[in-house]
Order: structure tokens, then C-alpha cells, then sequence
């Protein structure tokens, strides 16, 4: 782009046939769109900017990129919906998720899928995993509630057994 400073330049679709390109003066970033056909000309010219396996190279990174932004915009919306949960955040619901699952009404039936999860997750605290108390760790595993569970838990976390 005559008075332009080439920038960057990646593949905008899956089939490598349209790049986008970026060019830059002092006061103005302006982008074109090139087709990847041999022979043309504004291609041609992109080429002695860029070579192909940058531009592809480009393409991965770009996409990489877009992909980041997406997932940590997709993590803040869940954050400030309540969907998910930040337990290094002072400012957080996680501490009344915690309450209510554990001081909840159980229910065998609904629950249960809950308390299995809940389960697993005890047994991947290093303490618990790595007790050689059998009859403490079956406590846990017999715990018909989240409440029974965790003091379970909290009993081979503390020694307590």
C-alpha cells in the first residue's frame, strides 16, 4: 500500500484464500484484504513483504490469540453472573456456594451425583490422598451427605482418626 509501512499480514479462513493484511503510516493503521491467488497482483506484492510460512506461522499465532481473548471474556461474563467461581477473590459468592452445599437440605436422590463429585475432590487433597488410614479414608467414601463427608475428611486432614 504505497505510503504505508507493511505490519502484519495472516489468513482469515480455513481454506488459506483470504489475508488480512495490516499497514501503518505515523498517524493511521489501515487494512486491506488480499485474495492468495498466484498471479495476482496485490498478492504478488504482499509476498515480497511477507514469505508463506510466516504468513502462516501468523495465522496460528493470530488464531491462538483470538481464541485467548475469547475464553478469558467467556471466564469474566461467567465471573460476574455468578457461574463460576474465583476462591482467590475476596470479592467472590464462592464462600455461600460453599455454605449452601454444605448446610443444604440433601437429598439421596437429587444429591447424589453432588456428594460423588464432592468425594473426589476430597480425596485429591494431598492429605487425604496420602494417608495410610484405610478406615478413616472409608469414612469418607461411606459419608451419606456433604456435611459427614467433609468431617470425614476433616478427620484424616487433622490426624483425628
Amino acid at each position: 500500500m504505497e505510503g504505508h509501512e507493511f505490519l502484519t499480514a495472516h489468513f482469515l479462513n480455513n481454506e488459506r484464500t483470504t489475508i488480512e493484511v495490516y499497514w501503518a503510516t505515523k498517524n493511521d493503521t489501515r487494512v486491506t484484504y488480499v485474495e492468495a491467488k498466484d498471479g495476482d497482483p496485490q498478492y504478488e506484492e504482499l509476498l515480497s513483504h511477507i514469505d508463506i510460512d510466516t504468513l502462516h506461522e501468523n495465522t496460528y499465532k493470530h488464531i491462538r490469540e483470538q481464541n485467548s481473548l475469547f475464553e478469558n471474556q467467556v471466564i469474566q461474563i461467567a465471573k460476574e453472573r455468578g457461574m463460576i467461581y474465583d476462591i482467590d477473590s475476596i470479592n467472590t459468592d464462592v464462600y455461600k456456594a460453599i455454605a449452601a452445599a454444605m448446610f443444604a437440605p440433601f437429598n439421596p436422590e437429587e444429591d447424589k451425583e453432588k456428594l460423588f463429585m464432592f468425594k473426589l475432590q476430597l480425596f485429591e487433597v494431598e492429605q487425604i490422598r496420602d494417608s495410610k488410614d484405610k478406615e478413616a479414608k472409608k469414612k469418607i467414601r461411606q459419608a451419606k451427605t456433604m456435611l459427614t463427608a467433609c468431617q470425614a475428611a476433616i478427620n484424616v486432614y487433622q490426624g483425628n482418626t
